[in-house]
């Protein structure tokens, strides 16, 4: 359990100061049925209001304030727990939140490799952001996280800042967004680039995610979207291409791993949010997570 416990907070890209920058894939680890539920998509994506941690100047229309709490279940009993509470003011939006990875207990060999007790492993990010909206066709923002890992009595902390742009070329439909996420030494800093445009005759809604962290490759494009079935129900997919390439010794499994579904159900103002996406054969992250949303 061990073993898979560290395998798996590798592919996560937990724990970043103690880990080398060969082996960080990526840095969020969110617990948002929304992130999780298009595959980690979503950078262009207005409507969905914890998309705000990935890029800092998406701002959904008609709205005063939101207040979400997500929780996600990972493989190897890793927990991440997440809120999240943005509040507009005229063309400004604020946003607070906090997110916290709690990787459970591992244990403890002296010098001589005999047990010595456990210690326990976590990160706490604490986020802040700013929106602007420019115009009917431009967006910005700006996002801080302060970051502290703890391992046992090791205390380690790091920042990261995130600048985003939107602009929305074709009356509220097509939108094209980019995000730079300054990330400290050793990670590399990352350019995501998104495209989002909701398809002729469907009630649905794509987004294209491209990743840039030094180099160029097909795995890393992320694919998601929603599926609008009437006022109340939304379905969530996506596909993360870089998952699709894991394997392990389960036998079938590995042929869904980077696939993502969910689904929001909305009553009144509040909606309720589950997802799930495969990592094949090392199991399925499920996410859960209520929203409270109050439109202008």
């Amino acid at each position: 359990m061990m073993r898979k416990t560290l395998i798996f907070i590798l592919l996560l890209g937990g724990l970043g100061s103690f880990l080398p920058a060969q082996v960080m894939p990526e840095a969020d680890i969110l617990a948002s049925p929304e992130y999780w539920g298009i595959a980690r998509s979503g950078g262009a994506l207005k409507d969905l209001p914890d998309q705000v941690w990935i890029n800092p100047s998406l701002i959904p229309e008609a709205f005063l304030y939101s207040l979400s709490a997500n929780l996600a279940l990972m493989p190897a009993d890793i927990r991440v727990s997440q809120l999240t509470g943005r509040y507009k003011v005229q063309k400004h939006v604020l946003t607070g939140g906090i997110n916290h990875e709690n990787y459970g207990d591992f244990e403890r060999l002296d010098p001589e490799g005999y047990s010595d007790g456990d210690f326990s492993a976590g990160r706490t990010q604490f986020f802040s952001a700013w929106s602007y909206r420019l115009s009917s066709k431009l967006q910005a923002g700006a996002s801080f996280r302060y970051v502290t890992e703890d391992i046992a009595a090791s205390r380690e902390h790091f920042r990261v800042f995130t600048y985003g742009l939107t602009i929305i070329p074709v009356a509220d439909k097509t939108r094209m967004s980019v995000a730079y996420t300054d990330y400290p030494e050793p990670m590399e800093d990352e350019i995501r680039a998104s495209l989002s445009h909701p398809l002729l005759y469907l009630p649905l809604i794509m987004n294209l995610d491209y990743r840039y962290r030094g180099e160029h490759d097909i795995e890393n494009l992320t694919m998601g979207g929603y599926f609008q079935s009437g006022l109340s129900l939304e379905f969530l997919a996506g596909l993360d291409f870089r998952r699709r390439g894991l394997q392990s010794n389960s036998l079938g499994r590995d042929y869904i791993a980077g696939l993502a579904l969910g689904g929001r159900y909305r009553y009144d103002k509040v909606t309720l949010q589950l997802s799930f996406f495969s990592y094949g054969g090392l199991g399925t992250v499920s996410t859960f997570g209520v929203n409270y949303y109050h439109g202008s």
